[in-house]
């Protein structure tokens, strides 16, 4: 992003433009819903639920919020040339942004439900700067949009209108999609989406409407002395208790399948994935129920492949496929989900279309030293044991049977560690990770940047080391590492990575 310093005549003879006029209904409206819990809370208590003085306050918010967005919207305008896109935009600070497209690595559409219905756009513009979109354009028409889009990429690749026209021309609509999810996949996908978010948003409501519930509502120890002196519930026998906890669990895990299916079809309704090669060759992904995005993943820009799954979702031989790269969405993220839940024959023919390749049935995976998970076990033996000792104390004598869980947590580790493995075949770096959420991460070795070797005060004793390999567009929060290798091996394992080489590391 350059502050434009000079204007051209090439650059004045485009006009400037304001966004379309319905941004300014949606933008309110949005503001509005951000802000309508407060005038609840102010109706509850500084009104004491005068519904005059809360009508009041809410003719004013909108009033306010309506002025505001106006002004905004008349201050904001934009200007497309041949080369770039200047942006103009404050109220009291005024901010002249100009992207030239040689910067801008990655254009995305969006699409919210109000602006599917009023067919419109949000066009999200990144140059690799980091920190998601580098320049947003809310409220283009389709159309402007998509045209928007085409400029940016044909440019990019050097053709001109007419070359686009002619591409398009050959070009057939119907063509096959690389791939795609009807409902019943992503029913299929939405089971082994496990998630308990209506009992974040039931519990986020119960946070910000706390004025509505008793004062001690979120205290446990008053949940516990009321099922105590419940008659009914002293009259039950043994058994009967056990039903009702286990019947209690059980309704928990239907929530939370529940949950997850209808996050899964909000987010993957209609996955498309294409193959698009004008402009900068790509993968095209169009997905959402509510929020549509349509967005490019160019190919030269994929980093690495990650491929998801679990014990039960391998059993029936389905993976989820994700793509690290350099660009970002409009979020910032960059593992890009490129086919959520997939067989395996279905994500080798995508990786065909990349320089990536599955690993193949004879590759020879390195396991780590079994340090890294009887360490832990330790831990978690001497964490859970004076978690039950101060609640079981200072809640209910119930709570010291979280003891117990230090076994199930510790044969999880052993699980885990069993599966972090790693191996070197085809110019590529396969690692493993994870029991219950396993991770299968194929990085090219061209696309290495850095190797790190690191060791902590665990390491030191049995001579251990930690691996941490970073990439374009990876996370400084969560790299890709290999964890519990001996040193000499790690020092060995490193050189041969960044050789580029496509040799196996030594054994022993």
């Amino acid at each position: 992003m350059n502050e434009a310093a000079d204007t051209s005549p090439a650059q004045d003879s485009a006009p400037f433009r304001h966004l379309h006029p319905l941004s300014i209904i949606l933008k309110s409206l949005s503001m509005i819903g951000r802000n309508i819990v407060a005038v609840a809370v102010l109706h509850f208590s500084l009104f004491d639920q005068n519904i005059a003085y809360t009508m009041l306050a809410a003719l004013a918010l909108v009033a306010l919020v309506t002025g505001v967005t106006t002004l905004i919207w008349s201050r904001f305008t934009y200007q497309v040339t041949e080369r770039e896109i200047r942006i103009k935009s404050g109220l009291l600070n005024r901010n002249n942004r100009s992207i030239p497209f040689d910067r801008i690595q990655d254009v995305s559409l969006e699409q919210k439900l109000p602006h599917r219905l009023l067919r419109l756009a949000t066009v999200a513009l990144e140059t690799g700067s980091g920190g998601g979109e580098d320049g947003q354009l809310e409220a283009l028409t389709r159309s402007d949009a998509e045209e928007l889009r085409d400029t940016i990429r044909d440019y990019k690749a050097g053709r001109n209108v007419d070359s686009r026209r002619s591409i398009e021309e050959h070009a057939t609509e119907e063509a096959p999609p690389l791939f795609a999810m009807d409902n019943r996949r992503i029913f299929i996908a939405g089971l082994f989406n496990f998630s308990f978010v209506l009992l974040a948003i039931l519990g986020a409501l119960a946070q910000n409407l706390d004025f509505l519930l008793p004062g001690d509502f979120f205290d446990p120890r008053n949940w516990f002395n009321a099922l105590s002196n419940q008659k009914i519930i002293d009259g039950l026998s043994f058994w009967m208790r056990v039903a009702g906890v286990l019947g209690a669990i059980f309704s928990l895990i239907i929530v939370g399948f529940v949950s997850g299916i209808i996050r899964t079809f909000i987010r993957e309704y209609g996955f498309r994935l294409d193959r698009v090669d004008s402009g900068q060759a790509g993968f095209r992904r169009r997905r959402g129920l509510f929020t549509l995005t349509d967005m490019v993943m160019p190919i030269h820009r994929v980093q690495a492949a990650i491929i998801q799954t679990g014990p039960v979702r391998q059993r029936y031989g389905w993976y989820h496929l994700k793509f690290k790269s350099l660009a970002g969405d409009a979020s910032g993220e960059t593992d890009h989900s490129a086919a959520p839940c997939a067989t395996g024959p279905e994500i080798d023919t995508i990786l065909g279309q990349c320089n990536i390749s599955p690993p193949a049935e004879d590759v020879e995976f390195h396991p780590v030293n079994p340090a890294l998970w009887w360490r832990r076990a330790i831990l978690i033996c001497f964490a859970s044991a004076a978690l039950a000792a101060v609640t079981a104390s200072a809640v209910h004598p119930a709570f010291s049977t979280l003891l117990l869980l230090a076994i199930p947590v510790s044969f999880i580790l052993f699980l885990n560690w069993r599966q972090h493995q790693y191996a070197l075949s085809d110019g590529q770096l396969v690692v493993r990770s994870g029991w219950w959420r396993r991770r299968l991460t194929v990085l090219p070795l061209s696309k290495i940047q850095t190797v790190d070797v690191g060791q902590t005060p665990w390491d030191h004793p049995l001579d251990l080391a930690t691996i941490i390999i970073g990439i374009a567009g990876g996370s400084a929060i969560a790299p890709l590492t290999i964890r519990a290798i001996g040193l000499d091996r790690a020092s060995d394992l490193r050189r041969q990575l960044l050789s580029r080489t496509d040799s196996r590391p030594t054994s022993g």
